[in-house]
């Protein structure tokens, strides 16, 4: 689990979005040559649901999510900043992962980079964004994409609507320039 900080980081774990903007290329090589992920993700949610921002902000959902995901996943999600950044986020790498208007929020969107491209893009909409269910239904969701990657029999998923993403491959060097261009209404 690595949140990305409006203003910059407040510790030692995570990004300022300036930074993950700039370098989003670079830290997904960078995982994948240390060997700290296999895959990605992103948890995109609307603002005004102050249930999933509790779930995201809980250290201990956070402990626990981060223990599952590992060395095979590492999972971005913007850490509570203003409206404005948070829908601006949304829409920024929602439009870059070509899924823009594919899928509700909140959702997680899974990912490999491979060859300098981004794909198999799986989007998880998530249905139950309450404190009580919540939780339960994002650990779910990671263990099944987690499950269904080292073993492909897995059949089809449960916990939530699981969709395909419109792109088969995007250029990281396309992504990293949509981002730039992004980054004018973030900043």
């Amino acid at each position: 689990m690595i949140p990305i900080y409006e203003q910059g980081s407040v510790s030692n774990i995570g990004y300022g979005l300036s930074s993950f903007l700039l370098r989003f290329d670079e830290i997904c090589i960078e995982h994948l040559s240390k060997g700290r992920a296999k895959s990605f993700a992103f948890i995109f949610y609307d603002f005004n649901d102050q249930d999933i921002r509790n779930i995201l902000g809980d250290k201990g959902v956070f402990v626990q999510l981060d223990r599952l995901s590992g060395k095979e996943l590492s999972v971005f999600y913007l850490h509570v900043g203003k409206k404005a950044a948070v829908e601006s986020f949304n829409t920024t790498f929602l439009s870059a992962l070509c899924i823009e208007g594919h899928a509700a929020l909140p959702c997680v969107v899974f990912f490999r980079v491979r060859d300098g491209a981004i794909q198999d893009v799986e989007i998880a909409q998530l249905e139950s964004a309450n404190l009580i269910h919540g939780f339960s239904e994002l650990h779910s969701v990671f263990q099944q994409y987690l499950s269904a990657k080292s073993s492909p029999s897995v059949e089809s998923f449960r916990a939530a609507l699981w969709l395909k993403g419109r792109a088969n491959f995007l250029s990281v060097e396309i992504f990293r320039a949509a981002l730039a261009k992004a980054m004018d209404f973030l900043l």
